[in-house]
């Protein structure tokens, strides 16, 4: 198969993709249980704002550490058995988080949740493509990071009624071991007949993806995003509770309203930039926006006005995502070939910015002053856009000339 070259189409694919949404929704689901319980892990565990922030950001730091080899690993030897080995560090740390004592134990449980994820999020771009067409990618892969809304939402609106941190943590350690056993059984490489990639070695897919300076760029966007969502849907549910004395199941309500919104972006973004048959035009106008609704939403006192500000600003999160992360296998210079490299580097972006911008900028210069927190998170929206400025335009009507 060449870099260009069109996959072949099997029904299959659907089966896929609805595992690899099953993979994220948990993933993401275990991860957020820390934000709708932030009112009672907080004083259970004594945590300063920097330890919350750090143990709520602790998966994203295992997608730091690893995406860049998981990606050219998954170039060597699959993606299937790459993320597989990820998903039993991941099962482990989110069902004995109910033993965690202290910190140090959250904090370490954490970060083994977040390795599946990680490794998933490296090449998801790799394995959508070896099933999806182009001309189907943005939409594949709005329906896959849907998931990430949908387990958000879920952590956030459901956390705070379980009777216990146990209870929950449990849950969902068995969810995620059941989702590990559907992707053993039923993941596959490609579809049946496509031909193999080449293989190489791992140095050969690491070097073409670093020399890309569009692959910098689409991390670098991703980086600044990330912190953005971050900073929103990890600290909006506590700050609406201490900053604004609203309860924590009305918190956790408006903080999903962020993340329902983020499922209708994921959906409608790539149909509407493939209508628009633009993406760079689609994205620059959108994240400028998103910047603006975000903090309008925060500043606004309770009321309708901010649940449908904070709807809004999901949406315009959302739509951002899909067509950000299809740009790997967009890219001439890196297909399907260099893919799995490509979103290891942009992976280790999106999460550097996930987990040092709200935790190690934010948060220091911030402090309890959420007026300020949530407007650097914005500005970080608005950095998205000045980003995109550079890289190229690859919708359809770009790729039809091309």
């Amino acid at each position: 198969m060449t870099d260009n070259a069109t996959p072949v189409i099997s029904p299959y694919r659907w089966v896929i993709l609805f595992i690899m949404w099953c993979s994220l929704f948990v993933g993401l689901a275990a991860q957020f249980q820390i934000a709708g319980l932030a009112y009672k892990i907080i004083p259970e565990f004594k945590l300063t704002p920097a330890q919350f922030s750090l143990v709520l950001t602790a998966p994203m730091l295992a997608g730091v550490c690893f995406s860049f080899a998981a990606g050219a690993l998954a170039d060597k030897f699959g993606v299937k058995q790459v993320v597989a080995i990820g998903f039993i560090f991941s099962t482990a740390g989110v069902f004995f988080r109910y033993a965690a004592v202290g910190f140090w134990d959250l904090f370490f449980l954490m970060f083994l949740a977040g390795i599946s994820p990680g490794f998933l999020n490296a090449n998801v771009s790799k394995l959508l493509g070896a099933w999806f067409p182009k001309e189907q990618m943005g939409t594949a892969m709005g329906i896959y990071l849907s998931a990430m809304g949908v387990g958000v939402t879920a952590a956030l609106a459901t956390s705070a009624l379980f009777p216990t941190t146990r209870s929950a943590f449990v849950t969902a350690g068995i969810l995620m071991a059941l989702v590990w056993a559907l992707w053993i059984i039923l993941i596959k490489p490609k579809p049946h007949g496509a031909p193999d990639l080449p293989v190489m070695p791992v140095t050969r897919y690491i070097g073409v993806a670093a020399r890309s300076r569009n692959v910098w760029l689409v991390g670098l966007a991703l980086l600044f995003f990330m912190g953005n969502s971050m900073a929103f849907s990890g600290f909006l549910s506590n700050a609406l509770n201490e900053a604004k004395g609203i309860g924590p199941v009305s918190a956790g309500f408006l903080a999903s309203l962020v993340t329902f919104g983020t499922i209708v972006g994921s959906i409608i973004g790539p149909v509407l930039s493939g209508r628009m048959g633009r993406i760079k035009g689609f994205l620059i106008p959108v994240a400028a926006a998103g910047a603006a609704t975000g903090y309008a939403a925060w500043v606004l006192p309770q009321g309708t006005s901010m649940s449908v500000l904070l709807f809004l600003f999901g949406i315009l999160s959302g739509m951002c995502s899909p067509l950000l992360m299809s740009f790997p296998m967009l890219l001439p210079e890196i297909g399907p070939v260099y893919a799995g490299s490509a979103g290891g580097i942009i992976g280790t972006l999106q999460v550097i910015g996930a987990v040092f911008i709200p935790s190690f900028i934010l948060t220091p210069i911030a402090g309890h002053n959420y007026n300020l927190f949530f407007a650097l998170g914005s500005l970080c929206f608005l950095l998205v856009a000045i980003v995109i400025l550079f890289l190229p335009e690859l919708g359809v009507k770009a790729r039809a000339k091309a």
